[in-house]
């Protein structure tokens, strides 16, 4: 576990209380390492989210996706039995 001190602004901790956020948590520590989590995770989607907004301006990743599409069409309708 890696200890860093952290230093929050007096409105975020009040709110923090007056929502009784805080009661979720084992400790502060917690509350962080959790906030933390949701940012990387948030920060991930929006990654991915540009990178297929940039793919689909991309001519040859459209070509792409439509050789596969192509390739599959018939796999794609089987029904398993």
């Amino acid at each position: 576990m890696l200890r860093k001190t952290v230093t929050i602004q007096p409105d975020i901790f009040k709110a923090l209380e007056i929502n009784n956020i805080m009661e979720q948590y084992q400790s502060f520590s917690e509350l962080v390492s959790s906030s933390l989590k949701l940012l990387i995770e948030k920060q991930k989607k929006e990654q991915y989210k540009k990178a297929m907004l940039e793919a689909s301006q991309d001519r040859l990743y459209i070509e792409d996706m439509r050789e596969i599409e192509n390739d599959f069409r018939y796999t794609d309708n089987e029904r398993v039995k």
